[in-house]
């Protein structure tokens, strides 16, 4: 099992045996993208990921995904500008 960190820029592979996987959802884990319970007390939990075979996942690097800590493909959508003008400064 990689220890891959999470970066910022966008998509990052990430190489997983078969099992089960605790994966980090609040973004505070000392570990990586795998939960150390550091979410504790933040109001979010872990994202449990079981895999019957291994398998490459993506990770999300920019925070935007529905289904984070996972990649959906958010990064990739221009972030939307508010519909009042007051608020483009």
């Amino acid at each position: 099992m990689a220890d891959m960190e999470p970066t910022a820029d966008g998509p990052s592979p990430l190489e997983l045996q078969a099992g089960v996987h605790q994966l980090c959802g609040c973004g505070r884990s000392k570990h990586g993208w795998f939960c150390d319970g550091a979410h504790l007390g933040s109001g979010r939990v872990s994202y449990e990921l079981r895999l019957q075979e291994p398998a490459s996942v993506v990770m999300c690097g920019c925070g935007r995904s529905r289904r984070y800590p996972l990649c959906d493909g958010s990064h990739t959508v221009p972030k939307q500008q508010p519909w009042w003008p007051w608020g483009q400064r």
